[in-house]
């Protein structure tokens, strides 16, 4: 299958479905310019919008009559469907949110997974548009104009969603050898106009990055800018002390925190694809290893042991490599500083995203100072 591009010159952002704590600033119109319309409704105007479309995109499958409810609102309004035929889940991506080219990869990646590996991992629905298959479909809603709205439909994962506090040992060994089957069996060579974003040094930090901080309201101090800029060399040099083959780079989930993951009769299954790239396969271990740092102080020794295990079990990765895990997570925890300045001017954010961002500005500098990033900062 290839991959059609359409002209969509805006920059991508990871996606979540946790309501109004994602990637909150202002939708963006094809120009990169704001709406100022949309961004002046309020939330339930929003709401309501985003439910009527849903009504009339899911016609589009030809799934029959079905009930919508809301799984989400952030990035994207993310519904489950309840049709005939079963149960989806629809995602509705707003404006300026992620470029069709992404998107279509993203999808193209799922639908390999699914068809060629025993992953667990959301299954894009295809449909029939100008009597070809494709994997999303696009609107133009008069009240959005001229902007586009992206829209895809997975098969629905029955399973259960567990909070950090609540994961065992053996769930998350379980989530390591997942992450290795991914790293090892679910790479493909990608088809042609494949187009997905880079987490290196420079895809996580660079002015392209998706934690971008070019349009935040706020700026960070000297002293934080200087702590930033420390750990980004730091997070450099732990990059380049690894090989970009085939055995330590690939296609990663970017974003593998704990409410995306379901556990599904004794298997994990991973959701939310959206920050999926081009990446080191250790960084894919860091977002739930960060998390775990931050809620689960006492017996992070042991988990992070148990999530090494279950993914050497599956790589056979050399020991010597999990010392570089650290400074992955360092470099999650600077990740996490750009987006609260990226973020900042949401009024979930405006009061506490100050606070926070010294909170873990001075765990980075602990970082800088004994190698080890501990954590107690809040994570949302």
């Amino acid at each position: 299958m290839s991959l059609r591009q359409l002209d969509s010159p805006v920059r991508d952002a990871p996606g979540c479905l946790v309501v109004l704590l994602n990637n909150l600033s202002d939708p963006l119109s094809a120009h990169g310019e704001r709406m100022p319309g949309f961004v002046n409704w309020t939330l339930d105007e929003q709401k309501r919008f985003w439910f009527g479309l849903a009504r009339d995109v899911i016609e589009l499958w030809g799934l029959g009559a079905s009930r919508l409810s809301w799984l989400g609102y952030s990035s994207n309004a993310v519904f489950k469907v309840t049709a005939p035929r079963g149960i989806y889940v629809l995602r509705l991506h707003l404006p300026g949110r992620v470029r069709a080219a992404y998107l279509e990869s993203e999808l193209a990646w799922l639908q390999y997974l699914r068809m060629n590996t025993d992953l667990l991992a959301p299954a894009p629905v295809p449909l029939q548009e100008d009597g070809a298959e494709v994997l999303f479909t696009s609107l133009k809603p008069a009240e959005l104009a001229p902007d586009v709205v992206l829209c895809s439909l997975f098969e629905y994962i029955d399973g259960e969603s567990q909070s950090a506090q609540d994961l065992t040992a053996a769930d998350v060994r379980a989530v390591g050898a997942y992450l290795g089957t991914l790293h090892r069996e679910g790479q493909f060579e990608p088809p042609d106009g494949f187009m997905r974003p880079s987490m290196d040094w420079e895809g996580l930090f660079g002015d392209e990055s998706p934690y971008s901080v070019r349009d935040s309201i706020i700026r960070p101090t000297t002293e934080q800018a200087d702590t930033f800029e420390q750990v980004e060399d730091r997070v450099r040099s732990a990059m380049a002390a690894i090989d970009r083959g085939p055995d330590s780079f690939g296609l990663i989930h970017g974003d593998l925190l704990a409410k995306n993951i379901l556990g599904c009769d004794g298997q994990p299954a991973a959701l939310d694809f959206e920050y999926c790239g081009w990446g080191y396969f250790l960084y894919d271990l860091a977002p739930l290893l960060w998390q775990l740092k931050g809620e689960r102080p006492n017996d992070y020794g042991t988990l992070e042991a148990a999530m090494w295990a279950g993914y050497t079990s599956k790589t056979g990765l050399d020991e010597r490599m999990r010392a570089h895990l650290e400074g992955f997570i360092a470099a999650r925890q600077l990740a996490s500083c750009r987006w609260l300045l990226a973020n900042a001017g949401h009024p979930a954010l405006r009061e506490i995203a100050p606070k926070l961002l010294e909170d873990r500005t001075s765990e980075l500098r602990d970082f800088l100072k004994n190698g080890v990033l501990n954590r107690t900062s809040l994570t949302l």
